[in-house]
């Protein structure tokens, strides 16, 4: 075995220890990188080495970090190098994840992953080049400079569309993008009463349209998530009922309403529903994982040629 795939083989099972343990949580081990320093960590931790089902099981470990009590966890550097990838598989010009008609939403994960990633600093610059850094931040305009330092507040409220259209994207058999009902289906009303159902049919006067986060996302769990997809999102619906004592899309739901009112934790918040729409993005692309990972690293080895990075780029997130 090489020395690469051994780091990649060592860091999956480091991954998948990590989730089927909860030693997050039990260990208080705030950053999945904590006892690596800067230069192992860009030698150790390579997202685009790890298989798909490591990558799922990162992206719940890591939402799950910001679910602990207290709700004063941060999104940090783990968050943004798990998430930048994501993104760069997602979005990548060849992945064709998203039709032609569907650039609308396609702009607006890139826009919110984009104000994920503001505050990434490359933790291997030298002492040079953080002061470098440093005087750039200075002459930026005060403007750019407070939608940095409010980057998770901004991402907050990106984030929640984002979800919301994601969800929809999956569900297009039954709404379409802007929340109308094609095909009749049932979701649980709140309270958990069995029997009690909210059913949504075609051009029923108000059941005609769903644009409930709620709802969408128990229609989503209920009709259409994949297998695994459902199993790690039942993970992440778990740790809420732990942290809001109600069911996971009910505390969802509720934190939206809340976060329109200046309320809530911002870092928890963001970092929750990014998280919950990452996983629901990579739903049934499991197959076709090797194929878009090749076409995104083919990506960045041809803009490494390029003297300047563009806007259309996400990983590594510095």
């Amino acid at each position: 075995m090489d020395h690469a795939s051994g780091k990649a083989r060592l860091f999956n099972a480091y991954w998948m220890k990590l989730y089927l343990h909860e030693t997050l949580a039990e260990k208080n081990s705030f950053s999945l990188f904590r006892g690596f320093s800067p230069t192992e960590v860009l030698v150790a931790v390579n997202f685009h080495e790890i298989e798909f089902d490591a990558l799922c099981a990162a992206i719940v470990g890591l939402t799950k970090v910001v679910l602990l009590p207290g709700l004063t966890t941060v999104v940090d550097a783990d968050h943004q190098l798990l998430w930048s990838w994501c993104a760069e598989v997602l979005l990548c010009r060849r992945a064709d994840v998203f039709q032609p008609e569907q650039s609308e939403l396609r702009e607006l994960l890139s826009t919110a992953i984009h104000c994920a990633l503001v505050t990434a600093r490359n933790p291997g610059l030298r002492p040079s080049d953080w002061h470098r850094e440093a005087l750039i931040t200075q002459i930026q305009s005060v403007h750019v400079q407070e939608l940095t330092a409010n980057s998770l507040l901004t991402l907050t409220y990106l984030a929640f569309p984002v979800l919301e259209g994601l969800i929809k994207l999956k569900c297009a058999e039954f709404v379409d993008m802007s929340g109308r009902v094609l095909a009749e289906f049932d979701v649980p009303r709140r309270g958990g009463e069995s029997g009690r159902l909210r059913t949504y049919r075609p051009e029923q006067r108000g059941n005609g349209q769903c644009n409930s986060i709620r709802d969408l996302l128990m229609l989503y769990r209920a009709r259409v998530a994949g297998e695994a997809a459902g199993r790690y999102l039942d993970e992440i619906f778990g740790r809420l009922v732990q942290l809001e004592d109600k069911p996971g899309p009910d505390a969802l739901a509720d934190w939206r309403n809340s976060s329109l009112h200046g309320a809530g934790s911002f870092p928890t918040i963001a970092g929750t529903v990014m998280g919950c729409a990452l996983l629901i993005a990579t739903d049934g692309i499991a197959g076709r994982y090797v194929e878009l990972r090749q076409a995104a690293l083919d990506g960045l080895a041809a803009r490494q040629r390029m003297p300047v990075r563009f806007g259309n780029t996400f990983y590594p997130p510095w």
